[in-house]
This record gives C-alpha cells, structure tokens and sequence, in this order.
C-alpha cells in the first residue's frame, strides 16, 4: 500500500488511508469562543439556541428530514438524532466560532460548532458518514481539514457513503439528467477565461460539455494551482451539479473540492476512492 502511495505524482488533496485516523481540526482559542446552549435540533446540520438565535453549522451538509410536504432523505433522520445524542452528552453546552460572515441569507447564525472537550462538531459529523463537506467563501476555515474528515468516512462508505447517488461518477458513465451532489472525475480538455471567472471544459462523450468554474472572487485561495498545467490531466470534483440544456456545470469555492492526479496509476485510485 505504501508504494502504492509513492506512486502519486501530484495530489493536491491527499486521500487518508484506511488504517489511519482522520486528522483532529484545532479548536481555537477560548476567548474566541462564545458560550451557548442549545434548545432543538432541527437537523444535522442546524440547531436552535436557548437564546432563540437560529445556527447552521459551517463546514457541512447533511441529508435533509422529512418537514412539511417535504420527504425526508436518507440518513436525515439518523444525523438529526445523531447530533442530538452527542450534543445531549456535552448537556446540550456548546462554544461557537463566528464565520467571517455571519449571517446567511435566511438570517441563520452562521458558525463552527465545539464542545467543550474540543470536539469539532462538523468534523465529527463528517467522521460518522453524516455529511458532506460545504466549502462557501468566506467561511472556509479548516476547510482542508472538513475534506480528511470526509474522505475517512468515503474510503470506509460510511452512512451516506453507501449510498449510490454518492459514488464516484465520470464524464463517460454520467447520465443526461444527472444533477445535485456529485463527485465527479474527469480530464481536463481547455481552460476559459471569463469577465468574473474562469473555467475548466472537461472531456465529452456525448454533446453535453462540463465545466468547472471558479470565479474570480475564489480565486486567491487556488493560487498554489496553475490551472494551465492542468490541461490533459485527470481530476475529481465535488460540487453541486448544475445541468442546464447545453452544458453541465460545477462550480467550485475552494480547493478541497479538487483533486489533481498525475502518473500510469491513477485508475487504481479512482477505484479504490469511489468504494
């Protein structure tokens, strides 16, 4: 397994072994903490604080729980319950960490989520196979550390892992009506530079094109890749799907959402990841 690793020429993302444990994200320190209690748990990733302030949880999404005339997804209801048991053994006493922006558009609280142990709930939830990872600017601290969490629970198909919809897909195996979450891998045909992006044109098998934007906003934290060397280079995306008449379209805020790969091996690893 280790020469196996060696192998990898290029990985900007590296993919944690089975045998190793995901990397514990630093809790930050107490006087940038907020103390609180939480009163209901709405979900996996959304709770109500005594205080009547709505929060969701920064750094993941978890399935969605059946509520009004919408159906519950699977592992809703499990994640909601699973959060409540973990929070319920803290009493439900939680240490909030502000996102740079703090509110979202339903004027929720946006925030990391400790428990005094220091346990990081979003990475706890990505641990379990609970949640996926949701990386949106500029709340994109421990990022990279919310992408090892996930791929530990991928590599064991965890909970939400085991789930086909959430296998690895590729430009050659995607259906015409795909959309939504995907992890999708493909080689990279052209890059385009836009007015407020750019974008990457993976290789088509059919008249359907997709690509990958990154738009300009987003663009600092990708400044270690030159996005001009990736062109003929296999990669694997996560992001949501957008699929229009025309074209496909991913878009990404962050680099933990690409994976670059490089040498003769690289089919191994994308087998070996999609279990």
């Amino acid at each position: 397994m280790s020469a196996f690793f060696a192998s990898v020429i290029i990985t900007f993302i590296v993919l944690t072994p089975p045998t190793f444990a995901a990397e514990i994200c630093p809790s930050p320190k107490n006087n940038q903490l907020e103390s609180a209690t939480v009163k209901w748990v709405y979900d996996g990733d959304t709770v109500l604080l005594t205080d009547k302030r709505k929060v969701r949880i920064i750094g993941v999404d978890t399935p969605e729980t059946k509520h009004h005339k919408q159906k519950g997804q699977a592992y809703g209801a499990k994640a909601k319950e699973a959060l409540r048991e973990k929070l319920k053994q803290h009493n439900y006493k939680v240490r909030l960490l502000y996102g740079k922006e703090k509110k979202d558009k339903y004027s929720r609280v946006l925030a990391h989520v400790f428990l005094k142990d220091g346990t990081n709930i979003s990475s706890w939830l990505l641990q379990q196979g609970y949640a996926k990872t949701l990386a949106i600017s500029p709340n994109i601290a421990f990022a990279d550390c919310y992408k090892k969490a996930e791929q530990t629970a991928q590599l064991k198909s965890l909970k939400i892992w085991k789930l086909k919809k959430n296998r690895l897909v590729t430009t050659e195996s995607i259906k015409p009506k795909t959309k939504g979450y995907v992890r999708l891998k493909g080689v990279v045909k052209s890059k385009q530079t836009h007015k407020k992006s750019i974008s990457l044109t993976l290789e088509s098998h059919d008249k359907k094109p997709t690509h990958i934007t990154i738009k300009n906003k987003n663009l600092g934290y990708f400044k270690s890749i030159d996005f001009d060397k990736l062109i003929g280079k296999s990669i694997i995306v996560s992001g949501m799907l957008k699929n229009q008449r025309k074209r496909r379209t991913i878009q990404l805020n962050h680099p933990s959402q690409l994976q670059i790969f490089a040498g003769t091996q690289i089919e191994s690893m994308i087998k070996w990841s999609s279990k």
